[in-house]
C-alpha cells in the first residue's frame, strides 16, 4: 500500500529537508506542497518534482501531512487536517502555550488520528544506543544529567515571539529536554532558567542555560542556543551525557561527520558533511509506519505537551528570577 504524503506550509526551514527525504522513500508518494507563499511552495515543489496545492486539495489528497508552518498556526491547520482525518507529523514546539498544546493533543484523541511531533532526535542511532544501555541498567542509578544543544539562528518568524512563541529556548533547546526525558523515563519537575540575547539584534533570546532537577533528585543542566555562526560548516550539535553511579554514557547525535577544506578563491572554504544514519529519515520512516498500522509515532503529541510545559516553566523562571515548578 502506497502512503500519500503531503508538506503542509514551508515556513519552517526544515520543510524542504522533508520534502527531498519523503520524494525518496519506499511506499511513499509525495503528493504536494502547499503554502500560503505560493512562490515559495512553487520553488520547493519544482525542487523535488511535485505539485502546489492548495490546503483543502492537500488533506483530499493525503493520508498524512508534515506540518511546517509557524507555531502559532499549527492549531488551525492540524483542525484541518482532523477534519479531513489526515495523520499528522507537527514540527515542535506543538504550540506557543501548555494549554494551547494540551487543547490540541485533547483534539487529536478524540479524531482517534495519527498523531506525531518532529522530534528527530528520538530516531538518533547513538540516542538509542544510549537508551538501550541505560535500559540494560550499565549507569547504575542516575546522578546527573548535562546536555547541548547550539544552532545556526534562523531568522524570519522564528524570532517573532508571537509567531513562535520565544527564541532559542522555543525553538531549539526543547529538543535536548525532550531527549532526555525519554531516555531517562523521568519528568523534569523544576526549572531555573536563565537567557538573554547577545548575538543578534532579535526581539526574543538567542542563548538559554536551564538549571533543572528531574523526578529522581538527579541535576539536569542545559546549554541550549542559536549561537553557531551562520558561516559555519555545519548547523549545530545534540549532546547529553548522563552520570550514574556505575559510570558515565554519553551520546552525540551529529558526531559521525568530517570537515574538509579547499582552496576555492571563492564560495566556502570548508564543508562539513555528516555521514551517519539521518534521523529526520528515520523520523519520516517511523510516521509512514504508525499511518500503515495505526499505531503511535515514536514522538507522540502528548509527549511534546510535557515538555512544552517544561518550556513555559523556563520563561515564567526568567520573568520571577526564581526556580518555578513545572505545572503538567
Amino acid at each position: 500500500m502506497t502512503i500519500r504524503l503531503g508538506i503542509c506550509s514551508t515556513a519552517h526551514v526544515n520543510s524542504g529537508v522533508y520534502a527531498s527525504l519523503i520524494s525518496q522513500l519506499h511506499g511513499v508518494e509525495l503528493v504536494g506542497i502547499s503554502d500560503e507563499n505560493r512562490e515559495r511552495a512553487r520553488r520547493q515543489a519544482n525542487a523535488v518534482g511535485t505539485s502546489v496545492l492548495s490546503q483543502h486539495e492537500l488533506m483530499v489528497e493525503t493520508d498524512g501531512i508534515v506540518l511546517c508552518s509557524p507555531t502559532s498556526r499549527h492549531g488551525e491547520l492540524i483542525d484541518l487536517a482532523l477534519q479531513y482525518d489526515v495523520a499528522i507529523l507537527c514540527e515542535k514546539p506543538l504550540a506557543t502555550s501548555v494549554s494551547g498544546a494540551a487543547a490540541i493533543r485533547d483534539r487529536c484523541a478524540e479524531s482517534d488520528v495519527v498523531a506525531g511531533m518532529a522530534m528527530p532526535i528520538r530516531c538518533s542511532r547513538p540516542m538509542r544506543r544510549l537508551k538501550e544501555r541505560y535500559e540494560a541498567g550499565e549507569l547504575g542509578d542516575l546522578v546527573a544529567v548535562s546536555g547541548i544543544n547550539r544552532g545556526r539562528m534562523p531568522g524570519g518568524w522564528f524570532v517573532n515571539p508571537d509567531l513562535a512563541g520565544g527564541g532559542a529556548a522555543a525553538d531549539h533547546t526543547d529538543h535536548i529536554v525532550d531527549i532526555v526525558r525519554w531516555l531517562t523515563g523521568e519528568e523534569v519537575t523544576e526549572v531555573y532558567a536563565e537567557m538573554d540575547t547577545r548575538f543578534y539584534d532579535i526581539p526574543v533570546e538567542d542563548v538559554n542555560l536551564l538549571s533543572m532537577e528531574l523526578t529522581n533528585g538527579a541535576p539536569f543542566v542545559l546549554d541550549g542556543s542559536w549561537s553557531t555562526p551562520q558561516e559555519s560548516s555545519f548547523w549545530g550539535d545534540a549532546e547529553v551525557e548522563l552520570v550514574g553511579s556505575n559510570g558515565t554514557l554519553s551520546a552525540d547525535c551529529f558526531g559521525q561527520r568530517y570537515t574538509s577544506i579547499c582552496d576555492t578563491n571563492h564560495g566556502n572554504h570548508n564543508e562539513t558533511l555528516y555521514w551517519g544514519a539521518d534521523p529526520n529519515n528515520e523520523l519520516l520512516n517511523d510516521f509512514v509506519e504508525a499511518i500503515r498500522t495505526g499505531r503511535e509515532p515514536v514522538t507522540p503529541i502528548d509527549e511534546a505537551v510535557k515538555t512544552t510545559a517544561v518550556m513555559e516553566a523556563a520563561y515564567e523562571s526568567i520573568e520571577r528570577d526564581e526556580p518555578v515548578e513545572v505545572a503538567y
